[in-house]
C-alpha cells in the first residue's frame, strides 16, 4: 500500500552549459554542467543517488559516466539538480566534420537519476532530450562566425 503512495517524480533537461574554455587545452576533456528539474509530487523529501548520462552528438558518443553526490529534493516541490559533465574533444570534433556539410547535427541526451526513497529504495527514473541545429549559424550566434 505504500508502494502505491510514491509518486514518480517527473524530470526535465534544462540546459547544458560549456563551463571550460576549449582553446586552452584542446585536448583535455571540456567541463560542462547539466541542469536536470525534477519535480517531487510527493509529500516528503527525496535524495538523488547518483545521475548517469550519455550524450551522442550526430553518431558519436562525446560524453558519458555517473555522477554520484547526495542531493536533498524538498517535498511537494521543483529542485533544479546540476550536474558536473565532462566531453571528449576527440568525439565532439569527429561528430563535428562529420556532419558539418550536411547544416544539420541532430543531439541526444539519454540518462537516469536513482532516486533513494523511505521505502522502495532505490528508484531510476530516466530523461531525454533531442533535437538538431545548424553549425553554421551556431557559430555565428556564438560569436566565432565567419563573415
Amino acid at each position: 500500500m505504500v508502494k502505491d503512495a510514491f509518486k514518480t517524480p517527473k524530470i526535465r533537461v534544462i540546459d547544458v552549459v560549456l563551463t571550460s574554455n576549449p582553446l586552452d587545452d584542446p585536448r583535455m576533456p571540456w567541463d560542462a554542467l547539466l541542469s536536470l528539474e525534477v519535480n517531487n509530487r510527493n509529500d516528503y523529501p527525496l535524495e538523488v543517488s547518483y545521475v548517469a548520462y550519455s550524450a551522442i552528438l550526430g553518431r558519436e558518443t562525446i560524453a558519458g559516466g555517473e555522477h554520484r553526490e547526495k542531493i536533498r529534493l524538498g517535498a511537494s516541490g521543483l529542485t533544479v539538480v546540476e550536474v558536473p559533465i565532462s566531453l571528449w574533444p576527440e568525439a565532439f570534433l569527429i561528430a563535428f566534420r562529420n556532419v558539418f556539410s550536411s547544416r544539420k547535427i541532430s543531439y541526444e541526451l539519454n540518462g537516469s537519476v536513482g532516486l533513494k526513497t523511505p521505502v522502495v529504495g532505490v528508484v531510476r527514473i530516466p530523461f531525454s532530450k533531442t533535437g538538431g541545429f545548424d553549425p553554421v549559424e551556431f557559430i555565428k550566434r556564438k560569436g566565432f562566425g565567419f563573415n
